[in-house]
C-alpha cells in the first residue's frame, strides 16, 4: 500500500531520518517541522493516510511551539479514522499510557530501530 504520511517532527535531522524510513517502506513523507497553520488545515491539506507525531515540538529558538498530546486530540478529532503513530524520546510509562488514551495507535520510543518503525506503519496502515 502507497500511503501518505504526515511527519510532524521539529529536528530537521529526525524528519529526514523519518521521511527516508517512509520512503524506503514505498510511502510518500510530507514533513513538517513548523506549524505554519493549524493541524486541521495541514490535515485537510494533505489528507494523510497516517500521521507521525512527535510529543515535544519546539521551534527554532528552543520554544515549545505545540503540544503532542494536544495535537494527538485534534487530529483524531478532525480526522478519527486518521491513525497516530506517536515518536518519541519521552519514552515513560506514562508518556506511552497518556499518548495512547489521546487517540494514538501506537507508540514508538526514539531513538527508534527502523525495522520496528517500518512494521508499525505497516501494522497500523493494515488494520
Amino acid at each position: 500500500m502507497n500511503a501518505k504520511v504526515l511527519i510532524v517532527e521539529d529536528s530537521p535531522s529526525q524528519a529526514a531520518i523519518i521521511a527516508n524510513v517512509v520512503k524506503e517502506a514505498g510511502h510518500e513523507p510530507a514533513v513538517y517541522s513548523q506549524l505554519p497553520m493549524g493541524i486541521q488545515q495541514i490535515l485537510l491539506k494533505e489528507k494523510p493516510d497516517l500521521v507521525l507525531l512527535d510529543l515535544r515540538l519546539l521551534d527554532p529558538e528552543g520554544n515549545p511551539m505545540a503540544d503532542g498530546f494536544q495535537l494527538c486530540r485534534e487530529i483524531k478529532r478532525a480526522s478519527s479514522n486518521t491513525p497516530v503513530i506517536v515518536i518519541s524520546a519521552e519514552g515513560d510509562e506514562d508518556a506511552c499510557e497518556w499518548a495512547i488514551l489521546q487517540g494514538a495507535d501506537a507508540y514508538l520510543q526514539k531513538p527508534f530501530v527502523v525495522e520496528d518503525l517500518t512494521k508499525i506503519m505497516s501494522d497500523v496502515l493494515g488494520s
